[in-house]
């Protein structure tokens, strides 16, 4: 077994994500769950959720509980398409640019960038607007969207479709438990629970076919015609 070696390089890296982490849990206990009133307004949740981007993460649908506490639910979600425009723009540059330099470029070679390409490639705009919709992480796929140059227009209406009634449905039967902290635990964990059970759903079902695969029955007047070749040849002999 492989030790796992700990080193100022390696401490150094796992520091943004630490810091992350504490953010996350600082701002929902102090900001979200507290009764101290508004958590922000309806500027900042726009700029928030421009920024909620693949190339900087941030938790989209606990911003969204945050400002379905004190606005209302439709309002929030319009909001929240129209960053969406903004942030989806600021991917399509970034990750054009990005793809310029090979070691970004080996993205292509990736097993995710080649499971989404078949599925991509059939129904492009419905794809990308129902993997916005879906509460799950779809920044491989977008990214490979951006490599296979799909219009930019229709990125960001993809994006801007499919996220409004996502943070709609959310925020509004959402409000009701924006206090709760296992809630917003929930919430937070959800998507990874989900896309970790879509990918054991889908290694279980390529097992399960394997091993019980069907087969077409034979005829039997094939198998009887087979029988009688097979003694006239050794008649033959």
């Amino acid at each position: 077994m492989k030790k796992i070696k700990i080193t100022p390089k390696s401490l150094l890296k796992a520091l943004p994500g630490i810091l992350i982490v504490g953010f996350y849990w600082y701002w929902v206990n102090q900001r979200i769950i507290s009764d101290s009133g508004q958590t922000f307004d309806l500027i900042g949740f726009f700029i928030l959720m421009s920024l909620a981007t693949a190339y900087f993460p941030l938790p989209a649908n606990i911003i969204v509980l945050g400002a379905v506490k004190t606005a209302d639910p439709l309002v929030v979600a319009v909001v929240g398409g129209v960053a969406t425009l903004i942030a989806f723009l600021s991917e399509y540059v970034v990750f054009t640019l990005l793809f310029k330099f090979n070691k970004v470029a080996n993205f292509k070679n990736t097993w995710v960038y080649q499971k989404v390409a078949p599925l991509f490639d059939k129904h492009r705009f419905f794809i990308l607007a129902f993997t916005s919709f879906l509460p799950i992480p779809a920044e491989a796929l977008r990214v490979y969207a951006i490599t296979r140059k799909y219009p930019v227009v229709l990125f960001m209406l993809s994006g801007f479709a499919g996220r409004i009634p996502r943070y709609y449905l959310l925020g509004y039967y959402g409000k009701e438990y924006v206090g709760s902290i296992w809630f917003l635990a929930a919430v937070f964990l959800f998507p990874g629970v989900l896309l970790l059970a879509i990918r054991g759903g889908m290694a279980l079902y390529k097992l399960l076919n394997a091993r019980f695969s069907w087969r077409p029955k034979q005829p039997e007047s094939v198998a009887l015609a087979a029988t009688a070749s097979q003694v006239d040849d050794s008649d033959l002999e």
